[in-house]
């Protein structure tokens, strides 16, 4: 399942907190949405029910949380509390068919949201991040709408990087500056002109929690490649018991990436499992490392559990943000590393019949 899957886009936007910002406050958010009015007798085929905005955010801390609101005239109001600024994501649907999605950052203050349109060209004010966040969004609406391109093709990667230099250069100590070129780097390695870019933030950023997780993901896309060492793991199982990718040296380890949340890795579990069975006598580990969030604990081990998943299982519940995720440049789960008993990782990206002929031709 790709980071930069569509759907997939909006809600990890949702896990990138504004650590930089240590900020909190009640927050109010006044939106008008001129169709909702007009869109309370269609019948809602894809779960946004009509004439209502959903309020949706998620933190860490937290886990997921959502609001609905009913739209009186087109007009609805949310209000709450913020620890930080995070991002948030307001939903609805006007035609019963597809739901806009407008993201915004939820911090405090009267955030002003207007929507004449679409929820890409809606406008949102009203507080600092949010103002800069829709500087950045006017930018890649005005190349994207003159180029007849949308912004999620893979051909308007190139288009979106000029408006992110060109952000960076006009706004270097804005947090919005960390955010919009750590979305970039997702999908899209690129050390050579992504490092020169996070070398124009201000020192400030740079040195702040998100700024730090920034450059580690920098860093991991030079990592990861075969021949080349293993990047360290060192993480806690569901016992808190901390397993360190050390611990085997001397052994072939299958480092899999996979999450509770993943279809094709629950897909492909059976085929991971079958190669444990198979080869944990004949000098192989496999180490597990899910992609979960701390809201997803208890399912993480109902899953290792009932799935009989006996091999070491390791976790920082931390999402795509996990440090293991980050120095291996995982964007897209299931992943997997083979590493032999040197520390080097000699195959990658095994799934299916892939998989169980490396680790013959490895271990026989």
């Amino acid at each position: 399942m790709n980071k930069a899957n569509l759907w997939l886009l909006a809600t990890t936007l949702l896990t990138v907190p504004f650590s930089v910002l240590a900020q909190k406050g009640s927050y109010t958010i006044k939106g008008e949405v001129p169709a909702l009015a007009h869109s309370a007798s269609v019948t809602p085929k894809h779960g946004y029910p009509p004439g209502k905005a959903i309020l949706v955010r998620y933190t860490l801390e937290d886990g997921q949380q959502k609001d609905t609101c009913t739209a009186v005239n087109g007009k609805f109001t949310f209000t709450g509390t913020v620890k930080k600024p995070f991002l948030g994501q307001l939903l609805f649907s006007t035609n019963g068919r597809w739901a806009e999605s407008i993201l915004f950052f939820m911090e405090p203050g009267i955030i002003k949201i207007e929507c004449p349109t679409d929820g890409d060209h809606a406008q949102v004010t009203g507080t600092p991040l949010n103002k800069d966040f829709q500087v950045y969004k006017n930018l890649v609406m005005h190349v994207m709408d003159s180029a007849h391109v949308n912004q999620f093709r893979p051909e308007a990667q190139g288009m979106k990087l000029d408006v992110i230099k060109t952000f960076i250069g006009r706004y270097p100590s804005s947090p919005v500056s960390v955010f919009v070129l750590d979305q970039y780097c997702i999908g899209n390695a690129q050390p050579g002109i992504e490092q020169p870019l996070y070398n124009k933030l201000d020192p400030s950023l740079q040195q702040s929690p998100d700024g730090i997780t920034l450059a580690a993901r920098i860093k991991g896309m030079d990592a990861g490649a075969i021949g080349t060492t293993a990047p360290a793991i060192n993480l806690p199982d569901s016992t808190g018991k901390q397993v360190s990718l050390a611990d085997f040296r001397g052994k072939y380890v299958l480092i899999d990436f996979w999450a509770t949340w993943c279809e094709p890795c629950m897909e492909e579990m059976p085929n991971v499992a079958r190669a444990w069975h198979m080869y944990k006598d004949k000098n192989l580990v496999i180490l597990g490392v899910s992609l979960d969030r701390p809201d997803s604990r208890l399912l993480w081990e109902k899953i290792i559990k009932r799935d009989t998943l006996d091999w070491p299982q390791v976790s920082d519940l931390k999402w795509w943000n996990s440090r293991a995720a980050l120095d291996y440049n995982i964007n897209g789960v299931p992943a997997n590393f083979l590493v032999d008993p040197d520390g080097k990782i000699v195959a990658k990206n095994l799934r299916g019949e892939a998989l169980q002929s490396k680790l013959s031709e490895m271990l026989k």
